[in-house]
């Protein structure tokens, strides 16, 4: 008995519709009719009382529907036990970056220096937004998240390691109307009259932070920094956030400090996750904190 029919039923069994549980399984219905017909061969027995309107479970149905979930999730749990135990094996350290941090001066020498300390350890190496990467980090997708982080944000149930403590801006094009006309501050006023650009999240952003409060003529959404990039160049919209970004000094934009009430601080950080079980992440992080002063810049 092949252990995807068992896979298929289950799914079958749940949805109780031949067309939705094909459509999950991402076969046809009558590969699934097929797949489903050999099961009920290979038992001696009807799983599905099937007629133009309905699919139900037969008594038989049922109890199969029962004792597969829990064979389903042995082999589940069987199979996650046996990757961790391949990845602790292989000592694998899944690391992910901010895609805009400073390569010359954080990224690159951070990389180098744990390669060089650590030979036998095998790093996983990714880029994502600052709002993915604190998701990966607390999911257990990730083992470490270096970022630029709100002093606001929720990292609760983590440790960090701050490299750079940096106030937030708003930034904007050399081309904007505001510094043609100029200006060497600006107001809450210009902010309100302004068009502000921000990071599209997966969640919402946190309560009571500068996001939710400050005010804008209106507010566009760019689904990573690249964009938000191109998209403030264009000197129509405004940014807030540290000049802290890769070829941050080349930039062609100009940056101005915000308004007294509304200012916060970005920190420029590695993330761990205290419940982290890879005991191969944990010293690297050990090793990260140890010489923190070493990846200050």
């Amino acid at each position: 008995m092949e252990f995807r029919r068992i896979e298929y039923f289950l799914v079958l069994a749940e949805t109780l519709n031949y067309a939705k549980a094909a459509k999950e399984l991402c076969i046809s219905s009558q590969a699934l009719t097929k797949q489903i017909n050999i099961l009920e061969d290979e038992l001696g027995t009807k799983l599905f009382h099937r007629t133009t309107r309905s699919v139900q479970l037969t008594e038989d149905g049922e109890m199969c529907k029962n004792q597969f979930s829990n064979l389903k999730a042995q082999y589940d749990a069987t199979v996650s036990a046996v990757e961790n135990a391949i990845k602790s094996r292989n000592k694998v350290v899944r690391m992910s970056f901010f895609a805009p941090l400073p390569k010359k001066e954080l990224m690159n020498p951070l990389i180098h220096s744990l390669s060089s300390e650590f030979e036998d350890i095998d790093f996983e190496i990714a880029t994502n937004n600052m709002d993915g990467l604190r998701d990966q980090l607390k999911s257990g997708e990730i083992d470490l998240a270096f970022t630029n982080a709100h002093d606001f944000e929720d990292w609760k149930g983590c440790e960090t390691v701050v490299f750079k403590t940096t106030p937030a801006q708003i930034v904007v094009s050399s081309k904007h109307h505001w510094v043609k006309e100029g200006k060497k501050e600006l107001t809450l006023e210009d902010m309100e009259s302004g068009d502000l650009l921000l990071l599209v999240k997966h969640g919402p952003y946190e309560f009571n932070s500068f996001y939710g409060k400050v005010k804008a003529k209106s507010r566009t959404l760019a689904p990573n920094f690249d964009a938000m990039m191109i998209e403030l160049e264009k000197g129509k919209k405004y940014g807030v956030f540290p000049m802290v970004f890769n070829d941050a000094q080349h930039a062609e934009f100009v940056s101005f400090d915000l308004p007294e009430q509304y200012r916060f601080n970005y920190r420029t950080m590695c993330g761990f996750k205290t419940s982290n079980q890879n005991p191969y992440a944990k010293k690297v992080f050990q090793y990260i904190k140890k010489h923190q002063k070493e990846f200050v810049f």
